[in-house]
């Protein structure tokens, strides 16, 4: 019975997000990940915040969070693509033919975002026990450190903004 409504519920909120296979895909995964701890009885177990009070998660820890945006990333390929086709081509593009576009500038590009993402991932760490992540950031900085470094999050977020795209649920 659980299962069952499980599955429902999961399917309806792909339905919600549109009428198209990809967002019945999406939900039905999403589903898929849950079961797991449905029929384990653990899916009330992991309410608290990860490595709470610690400077660093277990091993373990670790290894369910990679996981869990893992699985996530994975099914909002599905939620973004325009049909079931064109996320099976980005998946398969995923793994075929490594480097073939590769070059210095594009290594550049990649190198940057990966340490904005980095930094993002440490300031997020640091925040979690909070409400918002940035919370308490820098809030016993020098005063113009701090608004050097607000200045500079502006700053790259305008760069790295990228063209202008409507939001998504203004398509439904």
């Amino acid at each position: 019975m659980k299962l069952r409504n499980t599955f429902i519920i999961f399917l309806v909120s792909g339905f919600w997000h549109g009428a198209n296979w990809t967002f019945v895909i999406w939900g039905f995964l999403n589903a898929l990940y849950f079961i797991p701890l449905l029929l384990s009885g653990k899916n009330r177990n992991h309410m608290e915040i990860v490595a709470k009070g610690k400077t660093f998660p277990a091993l373990r820890e670790f290894l369910q969070m990679i996981l869990t945006f893992g699985l996530t990333v994975f099914a909002w390929i599905f939620f973004r693509a325009e049909n079931p086709e064109h996320a099976f081509q980005y998946i398969g593009g995923l793994f075929s033919h490594p480097g073939t576009y590769f070059s210095l500038q594009v290594y550049f590009n990649y190198a940057a975002i990966l340490l904005l993402i980095l930094l993002f991932l440490v300031i997020e760490w640091l925040g979690r026990e909070h409400q918002h992540a940035l919370q308490n950031l820098g809030l016993k900085w020098n005063k113009y450190l701090r608004y050097a470094s607000y200045y500079a999050l502006i700053l790259l977020i305008l760069w790295y903004s990228g063209k202008e795209q409507q939001f998504i649920y203004f398509q439904f």
